[in-house]
């Protein structure tokens, strides 16, 4: 049977010489494995279109009875050129598929994830939108769609109420300062998070937020997702620290270029 939908490229793999198979995010049927025959020859068209993140409209031939489908033809829907030309946004963009692939399964349609992971790489696409708050909320909407709700006001251990609290990685949830252990993480301002709750992804501009409350609303939805969903708890995310370190550094190597004499090169 021919399908025809909208897909996220989540991953590829090389198949022979020349073929790939993609492991792709759909519209219609959620995730599926599909092999790209010839995508790496030379004159074939499709080969850019199977990067992982773009945006695709792709047909295909599926049979309920292979694990890998066929794929018929594609084309963009999106390439997120803006977000391929930084390496911050770039990373947070391969950080959502991944997620996205490790917390679904195949063939099961997820046409809300679907739209939350398009919206999501869109706005990082976005020079205006601020990418670490787009990130925050993924994760946070990721949570609830998965039907799991952060207790954001009592403490998970005794179930005092909390303005407060602190990352505990082995339960997965915020305790209060008096039940966390030497091994719980920096205090979290938790009303930061619950921002979160109420906003829509085109009300993004609008939340204030300081970047160090953003950063820990990531780091501690970083723990939650990885504790609560199987296909994450041996594949940590990359720390919110990292992504703002391998930034800087992409920004000073960025500006040296910039200021070379380049008829010295």
């Amino acid at each position: 049977m021919l399908i025809a939908t909208n897909a996220i490229v989540l991953k590829r793999i090389p198949y022979g010489d020349t073929s790939v198979i993609c492991r792709m995010f759909t519209e219609e049927m959620g995730k599926v494995s599909i092999l790209a025959k010839g995508a790496w020859r030379p004159k074939n068209a499709s080969g850019p279109l199977l990067e992982p993140i773009n945006h695709i409209h792709i047909q295909f031939y599926n049979k309920n009875t292979r694990d890998i489908q066929i794929l018929k033809d594609a084309e963009f829907i999106q390439q997120f050129p803006s977000l391929r030309n930084s390496l911050g946004r770039i990373i947070l963009a391969f950080a959502i598929v991944e997620i996205i692939d490790k917390s679904t399964l195949e063939s099961n349609p997820y046409p809300i994830l679907y739209r939350l992971a398009w919206r999501a790489l869109d706005k990082l696409n976005d020079e205006n939108q601020n990418q670490w708050v787009v990130f925050a909320f993924f994760l946070y909407q990721l949570s609830l769609r998965l039907g799991f709700m952060p207790n954001l006001s009592n403490c998970s251990q005794c179930n005092n109420k909390m303005t407060q609290g602190r990352i505990d990685k082995f339960i997965g949830e915020l305790v209060c300062p008096d039940c966390a252990s030497n091994w719980a993480d920096q205090i979290i301002n938790l009303s930061s998070i619950e921002k979160l709750t109420y906003l829509h992804l085109d009300e993004l501009n609008a939340l204030a937020m300081a970047k160090k409350d953003v950063l820990d609303s990531i780091q501690f939805l970083d723990v939650f997702l990885s504790y609560h969903i199987e296909g994450l708890k041996k594949e940590n995310m990359i720390a919110a620290e990292d992504k703002i370190l391998l930034y800087k550094i992409y920004i000073k190597i960025k500006k040296e270029f910039e200021n070379l004499d380049k008829s010295k090169l």
